[in-house]
């Protein structure tokens, strides 16, 4: 009886996992449905949206843009980089490649969905792996909090964001690696490769994470030595770099080098430090030190500033699961831990403390952006390691909160209240509250739709539009600048050259320091129309026509 009654607990548990799974599909896809403009908030999808599509069009990440040989460089969006005057992808090329390869077996209308269905893999698989640490109830229980955890649920309806994508790859990797049982080598080797494989995939999706990654699967081989066998290393490392030499080969036919990135200032010249963005700190000390100080923390050492962001992007946004999951780490010393949820412990334990200082250290100098968002605020989606691994904890508590009391009735409404409540309070962040909630950016979709469709009616097909931030709205219908003071002077080669020049504004405070740039390069704004709510559209020219 009590194999059958195993068996069908098993049964039970799949089919709700299997039911969560489907709806979920369907409820990640939100900001999917009717965006048939293909158009985003985050200039990172727009970009990475763009190179995936011309990538399954042509097999190539770059496109040539001829005016940035004219206008030194300043005709593309935000999130992009241009070398030699073509436009390349501003990131690492890990995602692109795979959607890229995916799109030209199903086509890119199923590409965008393919965010949304990792997500709900990562459930299943995420169940898979706490129950292999800490049994199948605290298992169960995390993939339903998995399932509704805002942060994941509302990076996962941003399906052109590479941060849910990498995250799914890790999860399964470490899920196979974990498997891994010198003692039962029936599957070990497939084990192996399917672990290096997934966690491979996800470091060319964001290869800066190898540096709390890579140690983490360096220490689990060293805790369970017994478990393998020393020539497993070799196998892991030549399936990672079976996986890594495409990116390579891209990354030297996109940036014309192996090792260059799409964050890097390309045009800069010189070595890899002198062309890293301004947002990395680097110092005067020797090219050695400054390099490993760009590898471990390229955003600087700022602990105070650090402790403030995982306060409030963590303890403050999400505390019905941060506060629970501190307590469940102190039950689980209570409980005397087994190794394996230990090791679990101490893995999650370094990997949120890293990706503390290491992002937490950056200082977000876009100050519309702190003022309007939360949790669509960057901080969130690079903490979204810390909140995933933090859930097994919060159960712990919570299941030894719910086993304090007797009665199985009690227990039982005690676990369906926790759970409605958390649904609630998820759905209140992800589509409720603040300005950065679902509702209001696929709000926000529908009007950049209207925008862009009034102002392609009203411009030449060969126009460039300047803005400040509406890039995304625009491109690729049009050819786009970033207004930067700096960058004035791009603009008047352009004007020489016949291109048709206008200027997008959303306030008329943005378009008073606007001209004022302007006018010391003689150039001027001439009103042409009012397009929506607070923006309009002027023609920039020369003062003297």
């Amino acid at each position: 009886m009590e194999v059958i009654r195993k068996k069908f607990n098993n049964v039970i548990i799949s089919l709700i996992l299997a039911a969560l799974a489907v709806i979920f599909f369907f409820v990640y896809s939100f900001l999917i449905y009717n965006n048939l403009s293909a158009k985003f908030t985050w200039p990172d999808e727009t970009a990475n949206y763009f190179f995936i599509k011309n990538y399954i069009q042509t097999s190539n990440l770059s496109v040539s843009e001829p005016l940035n040989l004219i206008a030194d460089e300043v005709v593309k969006p935000r999130s992009f980089n241009v070398y030699q005057g073509a436009l390349v992808p501003g990131s690492f090329l890990g995602m692109l490649l795979i959607y890229g390869l995916i799109g030209k077996v199903v086509g890119l209308d199923l590409v965008v969905l393919l965010t949304p269905l990792l997500a709900i893999i990562a459930g299943i698989y995420f169940y898979k792996l706490i129950k292999l640490i800490f049994g199948k109830r605290i298992g169960f229980l995390s993939a339903l909090l998995f399932f509704i955890n805002p942060a994941w649920w509302y990076y996962a309806s941003f399906f052109m964001l590479p941060n849910v994508s990498f995250l799914t790859f890790l999860i399964i990797g470490f899920y196979y690696l974990i498997k891994i049982d010198k003692f039962n080598k029936k599957n070990n080797i497939l084990f192996l490769i399917l672990s290096s494989f997934f966690i491979s995939l996800a470091l060319t999706i964001r290869t800066n994470e190898f540096f709390w990654v890579l140690p983490i699967v360096i220490a689990l081989l060293a805790i369970y030595y017994k478990k393998i066998e020393w020539w497993y290393a070799i196998i892991f490392l030549a399936v990672m770099a079976l996986v890594f030499l495409p990116i390579l080969l891209c990354n030297a036919e996109t940036y014309g080098s192996f090792l260059s990135f799409g964050y890097l200032r390309l045009g800069q010249g010189g070595n890899l430090i002198s062309q890293l963005p301004a947002e990395f700190r680097v110092g005067n000390d020797a090219l050695i030190l400054n390099f490993v100080g760009f590898l471990f923390l390229p955003f600087g050492f700022n602990p105070g500033l650090a402790f403030i962001n995982i306060i409030k992007y963590y303890f403050a946004l999400f505390w019905w699961l941060s506060l629970p999951a501190l307590l469940g780490i102190l039950v689980l010393w209570k409980i005397k831990a087994k190794k394996d949820q230990i090791v679990f412990a101490a893995c999650s334990i370094f990997a949120s403390l890293y990706l503390t200082i290491y992002y937490g250290s950056w200082l977000f100098e876009d100050k519309l952006t702190l003022a309007l968002n939360m949790i669509g605020i960057s901080y969130v989606r690079y903490f979204l390691p810390i909140y995933i691994l933090s859930l097994p904890f919060a159960v712990l508590f919570f299941v030894y909160l719910i086993n304090l009391f007797q009665n199985k009735k009690i227990r039982l409404l005690l676990s369906l209240f926790l759970i409605i409540l958390f649904l609630a309070l998820s759905i209140n962040v992800v589509f409720i509250s603040g300005n950065d909630n679902l509702i209001k950016i696929k709000q926000n979709i529908a009007d950049y739709t209207k925008i862009d469709k009034i102002v392609i009616g009203m411009t030449e097909n060969n126009a460039v539009i300047v803005s400040q931030r509406s890039d995304k709205i625009f491109f690729p219908e049009r050819k786009v600048v970033i207004f930067n003071s700096s960058e004035v002077k791009s603009l008047s080669k352009l004007l020489n050259t016949g291109v048709p020049l206008y200027y997008f504004s959303t306030s008329n405070g943005e378009t008073a320091s606007v001209r004022q740039e302007l006018t010391k390069n003689n150039l001027t704004l001439i009103f042409g129309a009012w397009i929506l709510n607070t923006d309009y559209l002027y023609k920039i020219k020369f003062s003297n026509e």
